[in-house]
């Protein structure tokens, strides 16, 4: 079948489940409310779909809405958002059909990668030791870009797989008819449940939320792609067996203390814990299952001498076990030794720990290797490297507990902590320039005399979280926390401050050869990108931080932060920078013989890094995906990509395809010297004019009034959506203290959105004025960061609605600052005509589907956004009673959580 074909089948498909849950919806409503409210809520798309051919229509609907009343707003809001829901979920089971389409279109999914790079004449056993090492990590995030509260996530969740069931070859009318009934059912308890919550989460809350995906992907959906990797490379002579999986997952929440003060020790203790608990039942399930699978007998095969000894010796060690079993279990060995492994595993998740309890991942993974080893030899391969190997993939991922935990701090914080203890010691750190900073620092890292008096010292509580993670480390081992990430690091004192402190606890020990964490700069700014290999060549020059990365297996792990440095100097700037300091970390790298990983900080709309993440890899300069990639997963996008198992196997399994690929075929550059040295000519020129732009934008007086009176930036910390405070202080204003996700999304709500794409048509026209616009369409198609780069700008001017945002402008913002919106739309046009130039078409021309659904959801997306506008006013306004302000707040919140549902992203 053709791939468009295909793909015409599955647009149909969608639609015709959309249309289903869209009058599954309405019947809701007139459950609810009566047929009055349904009728309402028709009239209104009604006049919102012509708001996009004539103004008539936009005035019409502004009239219409205008002075509705807040019951009724709240009401509208509210059916508009479930049906943005309703219709997300719709999409994203039909995802999974797209990806298979592209499939056949000749994707990059897992299989196609190696039969690709084998056409390319690499050696398969390269291949197969290549996805052995890969190391893909996927970071999971508290940052609050998830409007949407668990409980109705859960329920989105279930209405998905009834989807999914409904399709299903052989389903009847009465079965499809007991699917509707449920969905019916959820979609009342959707309209029943507040979408809004009461309080603000505390981070313990917001790690059960992450750990509930990352313990359903865990059991279903990764086990799967890792079954499906094993046969790719058994099919070339390999397999994945080995000491490690491609695929683990890391996490912040718990751990991310940088500006926000509700992450403790205690709750970073805390946090591990959970993750533990939540790892040891996933690892006892897997065994209950193995056990009821594993029924051979010695009547039939034979065992190993190694397994027979362990049989024996569980007589002796596991006697209740063993009395328990002996008559369920007589003569099948493998479930008689699965009865002693879970209840060890019992054991090691009870409070304290048994007598029994494993000590470690390693202790199981030797008794399940004895299995394997026994069936491999007994004519049981099929077995061991089947279900069997499924348990043993699942520990290599997540051990004992869950998820790697990553600690962030900022970089002040430590400088002030070694201020105190040094004031003890009679030197004056605070007053100390960097390179004398650095110099006291270096020395003392490879010294051991304690800073820190005998009876301790608090030192702003940063020795307090050394000692927790110290005592974590000892309590579960030295894989539940691998990264002590350094914000806002602009220089090597930064990094070897942490160092020092660790070293105050023994997590850093030099002369004895100990190195329990790694520190990990994170460059942000524009100007710490620049100096990024600067930086890092004298970091490592510092002998005692040198031997510490020695004792680390010689890798060093380095953060870019995508979200504010293009806060600080715009989309085309901060992509530029980021991947000129790429190219600095592979020289470094290089240089030193040291493996540097990169950890990409990216969020999930374009303006703060995000889009497809199989382009994005593949966009790297040659030489830095040298089979590891670490990647945050935030906000709604870990919802978006992980919420489905089979969504999960199909965008790990391209991203996985996408790390062999540069690992194995990306390690010198795809062209010669003379081409990129043209294009990066080009580049720098139109870096430099976007930023101009950008910041003649951004620097002009009254900027900030704009942004704040345009947009309900003001308005989002109402939303209670994460524990971090939008804010770096407490006593902050503007949008330098700003944090980049309330930045991009008070943007994104008034559909201006120019986090990405604002001075990308300056840059382009500054590029023909050079005369240099016959090399723009040989970089989009042969420089993939371009073409990358030039595809996320493509779907964020999509996404922009300048129509919508005029309404914005023009009853929320004075008059004096309405020349902020001109140049917005100038440079809009602007960046429009030349990116469509560019690409040959009009915007997403090449995604039909896509483009038509978009268009559809904006039909739905107008209203809420009217009504935001009209509810800011009167929530700025502050006229009427308390009461009143509490319902216009309420519905003015969700409208906020409306558009974001509709967007699809939020920040």
């Amino acid at each position: 079948m053709a791939s468009a074909d295909y793909l015409d089948q599955i647009d149909s498909a969608l639609r015709n489940d959309i249309r289903r849950l869209g009058n599954q919806l309405g019947d809701a409503l007139i459950r609810q409310h009566g047929p009055d409210l349904l009728e309402r809520v028709e009239q209104v798309r009604a006049v919102a779909r012509g708001l996009r051919r004539d103004e008539e229509s936009g005035a019409a609907l502004s009239e219409l809405l205008d002075d509705v009343d807040v019951v009724e707003a709240i009401h509208l809001v509210r059916a508009f958002t479930v049906y943005f829901h309703l219709a997300n979920t719709a999409e994203q089971v039909h995802r999974v059909e797209d990806l298979k389409a592209e499939g056949l279109a000749g994707s990059l999914r897992f299989a196609d990668t190696v039969a690709k790079l084998q056409e390319l004449g690499i050696d398969p056993a390269e291949i197969v030791a290549a996805t052995r090492g890969a190391d893909l990590r996927p970071v999971f995030t508290a940052h609050p870009t998830e409007a949407s509260r668990r409980s109705i996530l859960d329920k989105l969740t279930e209405i998905a797989v009834l989807i999914e069931r409904r399709s299903e070859i052989g389903r009847g009318p009465a079965d499809q008819n007991r699917i509707d009934r449920r969905i019916d059912e959820l979609i009342d308890a959707i309209w029943q449940t507040d979408e809004l919550r009461r309080e603000r989460p505390d981070p313990v809350d917001e790690a059960r939320s992450i750990l509930y995906f990352l313990t359903e992907i865990a059991a279903d959906g990764v086990p799967e792609l890792f079954d499906d990797v094993d046969a790719v490379l058994r099919n070339i002579g390999g397999s994945l067996d080995g000491p490690q999986v491609p695929v683990r997952f890391g996490s912040w929440v718990g751990g991310d203390r940088d500006g926000n003060p509700n992450v403790t020790p205690e709750t970073t203790l805390e946090v591990l814990n959970i993750q533990r608990g939540r790892a040891l039942r996933l690892l006892v399930t897997e065994v209950e299952d193995l056990s009821s699978e594993l029924s051979v007998s010695t009547a039939v095969t034979a065992i190993t001498p190694e397994l027979q000894a362990q049989i024996e010796a569980d007589r002796d060690d596991f006697p209740d076990v063993v009395s328990r079993f002996s008559k369920l279990s007589a003569g099948e060995p493998y479930r008689q030794r699965c009865s002693v492994i879970h209840q060890r595993l019992l054991e090691a998740a009870a409070q304290p720990p048994g007598p029994r309890a494993y000590g470690s991942p390693a202790d199981l993974e030797a008794d399940l290797a004895v299995m394997a080893r026994s069936l491999e030899v007994n004519e049981g391969s099929l077995m061991a490297s089947g279900r069997l190997a499924r348990v043993r993939r699942i520990l290599a991922m997540i051990g004992f507990h869950l998820a790697t935990l990553d600690i962030r701090e900022n970089a002040t914080v430590h400088h002030e902590a070694l201020g105190e203890l040094f004031a003890e010691l009679g030197t004056d750190y605070g007053f100390l320039s960097r390179p004398d900073r650095t110099a006291l620092l270096a020395a003392e890292l490879e010294s051991r005399r304690p800073l820190a008096p005998p009876a301790g010292s608090s030192a702003h509580g940063s020795l307090a979280l050394f000692a927790a993670l110290r005592l974590a480390l000892d309590r579960h081992g030295d894989s539940v926390i691998e990264s002590y990430i350094v914000s806002m690091t602009q220089g090597v004192d930064d990094v070897l401050a942490p160092a020092v402190l660790a070293r105050e606890v023994g997590l850093v020990d030099i002369p004895g050869g100990i190195a329990r964490i790694g520190f990990v700069p994170l460059f942000e700014t524009i100007d710490d990108l620049r100096r990024i290999g600067p930086m890092l060549r004298e970091l490592l020059a510092v002998s005692g931080y040198r031997r510490l990365v020695q004792h680390r297996g010689d890798k060093q792990e380095v953060m870019v932060g995508y979200s504010d440095s293009n806060k600080d100097g715009g989309i085309t700037t901060s992509q530029w920078e980021i991947h000129k300091a790429l190219r600095e970390i592979a020289e470094v790298s290089a240089e030193t013989g040291i493996q540097v990983v990169v950890f990409h900080g990216r969020g999930g709309t374009v303006g703060r890094g995000g889009g497809p993440t199989n382009a994005a890899i593949l966009s790297q300069p040659a030489g830095v995906v040298a089979g590891a990639m670490k990647i945050t997963e935030q906000g709604e996008v870990i919802a978006d990509k992980y919420g489905l198992p089979r969504l999960a196997q199909r965008n790990l399994d391209l991203a996985l395809s996408a790390v062999l690929e540069a690992t194995v075929a990306h390690q010198s550059p795809r062209h010669g010297h003379g081409g990129i040295d043209a294009w990066n000519e080009v580049m720098e020129l139109m870096s430099a004019r976007a930023y101009e732009a950008y910041r003649g934008l951004l620097d002009t007086p009254g900027f900030v009034e704009y942004f704040q009176t345009s947009t309900p930036v003001e308005e989002l910390a109402a939303m209670n959506i994460g524990s971090r405070p939008g804010r770096r202080s407490a006593s902050g204003v503007g949008i330098d203290d700003l944090r980049a996700i309330p930045w991009v999304f008070g943007w994104t709500q008034s559909r201006q959105i120019i986090p990405g794409w604002f001075g990308v048509g300056t840059a382009l026209a500054a590029v023909g004025e050079a005369g240099y616009e016959e090399l723009l369409p040989t970089m989009y198609e042969g420089w993939q960061f371009f073409r990358t780069f030039v595809s996320n700008v493509e779907m964020t001017l999509v996404k922009t609605d300048l129509a919508i945002a005029g309404h914005y402008v023009s009853r929320l913002v004075a008059p004096e600052l309405h020349h902020f919106f001109n140049t917005i739309v100038e440079e809009h046009d602007l960046t429009v005509a030349h990116i469509g130039k560019l690409t040959g078409g009009d915007l997403l021309g090449d995604l039909p589907v896509l483009k038509r659904t978009l268009a559809v959801r904006d039909a739905y997306l107008d209203p809420i956004s009217v009504l935001q506008v009209e509810l800011l006013a009167r929530s700025r306004a502050a006229s009427g009673s308390q009461d009143d302000f509490r319902r216009i707040q309420r519905a003015l919140l969700l409208t906020i959580n409306g558009v974001a549902a509709g967007l699809r992203n939020t920040g």
